[in-house]
């Protein structure tokens, strides 16, 4: 009875945990009347995907949302009946930003980053994965998280990597928008390392066929958690989401995550097995005759990779000692170029000047040599990249004669410039590399030539309909080279012999780079010479036509008749007599020569009379005697006078002479001077001084940032001297900290890059967040191909090399801070005028008035605070305040504001807001009185 019993209850037992277990299976969901009323309200949720989050999450190539979150998502709308929708199109950056805006309601995968906890609610981790460095394989310096410390890392745009990296300030992060396009960077070379998901890296490298990555994991942080976040103002569907993620089982977890990562097969090997068993065996009696062979070929291939490691690190070192050096070395070269440059302005006798003059030439000797061991290092490792830009050839010998001028006068040497007929002046290419070139061949002409001549020669030696060949000579009467020499003369360090170095120096560097540059430009270097005679130099460089250019010169040359100029040539050359005669007959001048001044004398004496006399001066160096009696006796009607002159350093002015050309004649400046004596140059020139004349009167302002005591010197002499008011700064972060505070009255930015503390890329940087039109010029020793590619992503506008070239500095300081400084006018006439009721001339009166107070209170508050004599100096702040409103100034009102209140605080004001002050009201005082002027 008892064991029926007992049996019974088994079965009562049994019974009730089935019924319990169907239950329990078919059981859904309980949500509470808030959560079921919410999901009443919004069936619809509109997700956020990250599209390239694999095997995470990701957009298909058609438009559909697949990876472990999207079957997740399926669980979710089976259980509670939403439904979940997603726009295909956007980017990660744009989701999270609609995500800020509340236009997406719920992100399905990522991390969580402080800066996403202030909008978004986040679930409980459903997922981990591991955080990782991805770096190219070659990469040896990169093992652990704390080797990317000083370096810079590529990180995606608003991920959870970015805010983990928040944390380390001494990383230097750069965003890109996706993972793909921060791979392919560092697959490039472009980036050092890219920190992200090793999962979702290890898919896409794969996917893009990116081997040469390897993957580093971080052990900082541990495991990394991936969570479900919903706007914070919908914790109703945060607490439903909740439940349906717990309420998912391992086992359906499990499915999800095998089939997205696992990729486990389980079929029957046995028969494969079997036949590799076989394999294997044959192979092993194969390679067991050849196991001493392959042994020697591994260690010959380790030895191989070592070795290629290993000069991979040399040319690494090579670069980064190069650029050092480079900085190094110009540091102090750009203090004794630029005190030089700043003593020669003083009044000096003969011999400083002279003296002066030789530290000038021995700098840019030390220079050029810098400049040619790191332009040879440049095309040695192929970083060189060639432009493909308009330029005008005339332009760019002009600008090569000019250099060289200087060197052929002093060695007395004669310079000649022949131009075949038909040269196209209009091409396309890269002017800077082919006036390297050939300044190069010039420079090395002179070099080797005691006495003779030097010929620069130029034609045309192919013409198609859109291209041309070109063909440059240069050619000089130096010490030439016998057959050995000529062996060696394109080798790296390399010179004729011995005693040629030691009495020319030189790096030996000047022909390799030359010839390199022209096989880049796919043209060919070739050389003649003999011992003794001298030496010729011929470069065939292919070009494209400017057609847009020469028909532009051909228009401009049609619009201008020189038809009715009579010009009489004073000239003893022959060559340069006959020079003239051809360009006088291209411009269709009519023309007569003599050979003497006084020939020219009795010509004019006789009542011939000449709109035009060219005169070539070249050993007195004044103009002639003869010719000055006649042209003093014609002062009415006397012809205009063009002074041919073979060093124009020297030459001693006359009021006779309207133009100095140098010598050699270049067609262009020939045809520009005419242009000024009898065309449209005079009054372009004019109303060039006039604008140049306006530029030096504004009151630019000019923040300097640089670490060396004698650069700061320099810049802050050479840009006084234009009128312009500087403010230094020591290192980066001062630079930062004195830009916030005087944001509103600068006009440019002039920053070094290498400094303590903080450097010229950071500084940059921060400036360029907080306002993203100033200019900012990066000045620095270190201008390699990199160095320029990194400061135009970060926003710089221009480069200027040191040592500096004073007026380059001066003219790209006033080429960006000019426009800047005019466009932000600090009185608003319109707002003024309106102010008034819309009369203008009551306006004009209310302005003069303005002035003549203004005059008066800004020397009278400066006095005040000098004087620590607060309460006046509030009460004159307060009386600017209320002037400056009253004509449309209202920042100057807000600052006078501002220092008014801080005066009757009790307190004096900071430095920098004090020359806030001055400067914004001087600047409203000029603007003021232009505008009274020209009304």
């Amino acid at each position: 009875m008892r064991r029926r019993n007992r049996i019974k209850v088994c079965l009562f037992l049994m019974l009730f945990l089935a019924i319990f277990s169907l239950s329990g299976s078919d059981e859904k969901l309980q949500f509470s009347a808030e959560e079921a009323r919410f999901l009443a309200a919004h069936p619809t949720i509109r997700i956020g995907i990250d599209p390239k989050f694999v095997p995470f999450e990701f957009i298909s190539n058609e438009g559909k949302h697949g990876g472990i979150t999207a079957d997740v998502l399926s669980l979710v709308a089976e259980r509670t009946g939403l439904t979940f929708i997603y726009d295909p199109s956007l980017s990660w950056t744009q989701t999270v930003q609609k995500t800020r805006e509340r236009s997406i309601d719920l992100l399905a995968a990522v991390g969580y980053t402080q800066a996403r906890a202030q909008y978004m609610t986040y679930l409980e981790p459903y997922l981990q994965f591991q955080r990782a460095i991805i770096v190219q394989k070659s990469n040896t310096s990169i093992s652990s998280f704390e080797d990317l410390k000083h370096r810079q890392v590529a990180v995606q745009r608003d991920s959870s990597h970015e805010g983990f990296l928040l944390y380390y300030p001494e990383i230097i992060m750069r965003q890109y928008d996706t993972v793909e396009e921060a791979l392919l960077a560092v697959n490039r070379g472009e980036e050092v390392a890219f920190v992200g998901n090793e999962a979702t890296s290890i898919y896409l490298s794969r996917t893009l066929g990116l081997t040469e990555l390897q993957f580093v994991p971080i052990a900082e942080g541990g495991l990394q958690d991936l969570h479900m976040a919903v706007r914070s103002d919908w914790p109703q569907l945060a607490t439903i989401l909740q439940k349906t993620l717990d309420s998912i089982s391992e086992e359906e977890m499990a499915r999800i995550l095998d089939r997205w990562i696992r990729y486990e097969s389980r079929s029957d090997l046995a028969p494969i097995i079997r036949l590799v068993g076989i394999i294997v065996s044959i192979l092993v009696i194969i390679l067991g005759s050849s196991l001493f062979w392959v042994s020697r070929l591994r260690e010959a291939v380790k030895e191989k990779d070592a070795a290629q490691k290993q000069a991979q690190q040399a040319d690494l070192e090579k670069s980064r000692f190069l650029a050092r050096v480079s900085h190094e070395i110009r540091t102090p070269l750009n203090g004794i170029r630029g005190m030089s440059y700043l003593l020669e302005k003083t009044s000096l006798e003969a011999a400083q000047l002279r003296y002066v003059k030789a530290i000038s030439g021995a700098t840019q000797t030390m220079q050029s040599i810098i400049n040619d061991i790191l332009e040879f290092s440049r095309l040695d490792e192929d970083r060189i990249i060639l432009e493909h830009i308009p330029f005008t050839l005339d332009d760019v010998l002009e600008n090569c004669i000019s250099i060289e001028s200087y060197l052929i006068h002093q060695k007395g040497l004669l310079f000649r410039l022949h131009q075949a007929e038909g040269v196209p002046q209009h091409l396309m290419g890269d002017p800077t590399r082919l006036s390297q070139i050939l300044i190069n061949l010039l420079n090395n002409a002179v070099k080797f030539t005691e006495n003779g001549s030097i010929e620069l020669s130029v034609e045309a030696q192919e013409m198609q309909d859109q291209a041309c060949v070109l063909r440059f000579e240069v050619k000089d009467s130096g010490i030439g080279m016998d057959a050995r020499q000529l062996e060696n003369l394109f080798k790296p360090f390399v010179q004729a012999n011995a005693s040629i170095h030691r009495k020319y120096g030189g790096s030996g560097l000047g022909l390799s780079i030359v010839k390199a540059l022209v096989e880049k430009m796919d043209g060919k270097l070739s050389v003649t010479s003999e011992l003794g005679k001298g030496s010729c130099f011929t470069a065939v460089i292919p070009y494209t036509l400017d057609a847009r250019g020469s028909e532009e010169e051909q228009s401009r040359r049609r619009s201008i008749d020189f038809s009715a100029i009579k010009a009489l040539v004073v000239c003893s050359d022959r060559y340069l007599d006959d020079r003239i005669r051809s360009l006088f007959y291209e411009y269709k001048i009519q023309g007569e020569s003599v050979s003497s001044p006084s020939l020219a004398a009795k010509l004019l004496e006789s009542g011939n009379y000449f709109d035009l006399v060219v005169v070539e001066i070249s050993d007195s160096l004044t103009f002639s005697d003869s010719l000055a009696g006649i042209m003093e006796k014609q002062a009415h009607k006397r012809p205009k006078v063009l002074a041919l002159v073979h060093d124009d350093s020297k030459q001693k002015s006359s009021a006779f002479i309207d133009v100095v050309l140098p010598l050699p004649l270049i067609n262009s400046v020939l045809f520009n001077a005419l242009l000024h004596l009898f065309g449209r140059g005079e009054g372009e020139a004019q109303e060039s001084d006039s604008s140049k004349q306006t530029a030096a009167a504004l009151p630019l302002q000019i923040l300097v940032v640089e670490d060396n005591a004698t650069n700061q010197i320099i810049a802050k002499e050479i840009l006084q001297r234009q009128g312009w008011s500087v403010h230094l700064a020591d290192n980066g972060k001062i630079g930062y900290e004195k830009f916030l505070a005087l944001e509103g009255v600068l006009d440019v930015v002039l920053m070094d890059l290498h400094m303590d503390v903080m450097d010229g890329y950071e500084s940059s940087t921060l400036i360029r967040s907080k306002n993203e039109t100033i200019p900012i010029i990066i000045t620095s020793a270190d201008l390699m191909e990199t160095v320029r590619k990194r400061c135009m992503q970060i926003g710089v506008n221009d480069l200027v090399g040191k040592p500096y070239d004073p007026d380059q500095l001066i003219e790209k300081v006033a080429k960006l801070g000019i426009p800047y400084h005019q466009s932000r006018r600090s009185i608003d006439f319109e707002r003024g005028v309106f102010s008034i009721g819309g009369d203008k001339q009551l306006y004009l009166r209310v302005l003069f008035a303005f002035t003549a107070e203004l005059e008066q209170l800004i020397p009278s508050i400066k006095k005040a605070i000098e004087e620590q004599n607060l309460h006046t100096a509030a009460e004159l702040a307060h009386k600017a305040k209320g002037s400056t409103g009253s004509i449309g100034a209202l920042e100057a009102q807000k600052l006078c504001a501002n220092l008014q209140q801080t005066l009757q605080n009790g307190r004096m004001p900071p430095e920098e807001a004090l020359l806030t002050v001055y400067i914004e009201l001087e600047k409203v005082l000029l603007e003021a009185k232009e505008y009274v002027s020209k009304a």
